[in-house]
């Protein structure tokens, strides 16, 4: 089955926007919250191999895929239109699995609405707190990134676009310990170079599609997400995830570092954690075999 077998269906979020969304297999259901820059299409693999042990749902989120741009953008209202999509199915205990951003989604749906119609959650590969500061090192970067970092991101973001999201997708293609130094410089062209001297693989190369070479409404929509992601902190959400929750992470990790899921799960109060060894955050592609099994028998 190709992406353009899916059965592509619609529904109006609360406020009216069209969101586009698929609902493919039988049984347990889940609800899978994609990525920063991510798509139905670009995740079709993924969402084919679910389907063959359970029911799949997942939706392009705003000026993502086949969703257009409307309303409000962020990852606050992508958690308000999962919930959206779950009345108009009439679903009732899923497991939600978010994937890095799609993680940070999990915890605004649970500031939002509590554990309200989910069995499970699983959180892939994210930090609570993007930022570190102050006594927190367990951000991005494994406790690289500041908060003049992430204001410089911003107007990176609306200046040069490019070299933000290169600059996010070196940081996340490369195996790193927390104490190995950052190399944030370069021009665009530089850090493309960079990238693909070290790691001209097909994962680097459908990364730098995704998040980098993309339209001028994604990337002014993805201001959106980016700052409602990178600037939160959820750190107080965690206790409040009282279903069962399985953190997935990598090990030794670029984005973030094992010891972020570990204290993940000293906070919520019954939370497995689940290493992805010899992987970086792109551990979906790297370790594909085990990181969809893994998913499959928590959640179905």
């Amino acid at each position: 089955m190709s992406f353009a077998d899916f059965d592509i269906q619609s529904f109006q979020a609360e406020d009216g926007a069209v969101i586009r969304y698929v609902d493919m297999g039988k049984g347990k259901p889940m609800m899978y919250m994609m990525g920063f820059g991510s798509s139905m299409e670009s995740q079709a693999l993924f969402i084919e191999a679910m389907q063959e042990s359970g029911r799949i749902i997942a939706f392009d989120q705003r000026a993502f895929g086949l969703t257009p741009a409307a309303g409000e953008m962020g990852i606050h209202q992508s958690a308000r239109d999962a919930r959206a999509l779950m009345k108009h199915l009439g679903l009732e205990d899923i497991t939600l699995f978010g994937y890095s951003m799609g993680a940070a989604e999990i915890f605004s749906y649970v500031r939002q609405f509590g554990t309200e119609g989910l069995a499970k959650v699983i959180i892939g590969d994210m930090s609570p707190k993007l930022i570190n500061e102050g006594d927190w090192k367990y951000g991005l970067y494994q406790g690289w990134y500041t908060r003049e970092m992430f204001e410089n991101d911003l107007r990176l973001m609306k200046t040069d676009y490019k070299r933000f999201a290169l600059i996010v997708a070196e940081g996340l293609l490369f195996q790193k310990n927390p104490e190995d130094v950052r190399d944030f410089s370069g021009t665009a062209d530089e850090i493309r170079a960079r990238i693909l001297g070290q790691r001209n693989d097909l994962i680097a190369q459908v990364l730098i599609q995704g998040m980098v070479d993309v339209s001028e409404e994604h990337a002014a929509a993805n201001y959106h997400y980016w700052s409602t992601m990178a600037g939160e902190d959820f750190r107080d959400v965690l206790p409040l995830i009282d279903v069962p929750a399985l953190i997935m992470y990598a090990d030794p990790g670029s984005g973030y570092s094992p010891a972020t899921a570990e204290y993940m799960q000293s906070r919520i109060p019954n939370a497995a954690l689940m290493p992805m060894y010899d992987c970086t955050h792109m551990a979906a592609a790297e370790s594909p075999k085990q990181w969809r099994g893994c998913i499959k028998k928590f959640a179905y």
